[in-house]
């Protein structure tokens, strides 16, 4: 699959904020620097820097936390839901779900202030409106991050209003709804590999934890039924993804109050040559008679007290 970690963690820092879901209908912070007067020429260029300029001056503003810290990930409004194309956010939306079944980072730095990091003195400046037509228009932007720099970002007229429609569009495709394009037709296919993964898998092997593993698949991927250490303790809320070549399963309890772990699970395998699941595992349980670090094989189908040579 393609590498997903771009040149800039956002949810990554993904999206740049925690994804609520609201709109911009839910909040009244555009209200005063809004223009609702319909005689206004909404496809004018007036219009629009006014527009991006709102957009953008509202990204500055949650930048900063209740103590006026810079801190973006500090607010729960949702940049993304409320200032992006429906089908752009749809198209995101659609590629961090392919992400969370593969265990990828969809992007791993903050497209609205073009960095990993923001500066105290991040700012954003419409340099140009051009090409706009009924229902597209391109604006170039002047950034400061830390340095000077300049991007490009397309709008969508819809819902009565400009959108963000793509970062950095570019004409030889290669751009943002491009990538996420390319992200989910990946993931569908690590989807359609996964479902040689669905059914029981037993532990392999004497010197290991005795594993029993059920995966099977769902609208969401691939999901863990059963993991449990044979006869011994169980993991109820393990989760599992799976990027068409590497498996990874993992589960970990922890005390916040405590500040300690309760019990974890990590599985990190692939399919070798026998079509074995083999890998590394960590076990931390404090019913365990041993916590376990090392190698483990799981075989599909497969039950050593049953297929294998019964211990005497």
């Amino acid at each position: 699959m393609m590498p997903v970690l771009w040149a800039m963690a956002a949810t990554l820092l993904v999206a740049c904020g925690s994804k609520t879901g609201k709109s911009a209908s839910e909040t009244d912070s555009l209200a005063a620097d809004s223009l609702n007067d319909e005689t206004i020429d909404k496809h004018s260029e007036a219009y629009i820097r006014q527009r991006i300029d709102t957009i953008y001056k509202f990204v500055g503003k949650v930048t900063y936390d209740s103590e006026g810290n810079r801190n973006y990930t500090y607010s729960t409004f949702n940049l993304d839901s409320a200032y992006r194309s429906e089908r752009y956010y749809a198209l995101m939306q659609q590629a961090l779900d392919i992400c969370d079944e593969t265990g990828d980072i969809l992007y791993d730095y903050d497209y609205w202030v073009c960095g990993q990091d923001w500066s105290d003195d991040w700012s954003c400046k419409v340099a140009k409106v051009y090409n706009v037509t009924d229902s597209t228009a391109l604006v170039d932007l002047a950034i400061h991050n830390f340095s000077d720099m300049e991007t490009t970002i397309a709008l969508r007229f819809e819902r009565g209003d400009w959108y963000i429609d793509d970062f950095c569009p570019s004409e030889d495709g290669n751009d943002d709804k491009n990538y996420l394009q390319e992200v989910i037709r990946q993931g569908l296919i690590a989807r359609e590999k996964a479902k040689n993964l669905v059914g029981y898998w037993g532990w392999v092997g004497d010197d290991c934890p005795e594993l029993l593993l059920r995966l099977e698949m769902t609208d969401e991927g691939l999901e863990v039924t059963e993991c449990n250490i044979y006869r011994l303790y169980g993991f109820d809320k393990t989760t599992v993804s799976f990027n068409g070549t590497d498996l990874s399963v993992n589960e970990l309890d922890y005390d916040e109050e405590a500040q300690e772990v309760n019990h974890e699970f990590h599985f990190d395998a692939h399919l070798d040559i026998n079509g074995d699941l083999t890998g590394e595992c960590l076990i931390r349980h404090p019913l365990a008679s041993r916590n376990y670090v090392g190698p483990l094989t799981l075989r599909k189908d497969y039950f050593k007290y049953r297929d294998d040579v019964k211990r005497k």
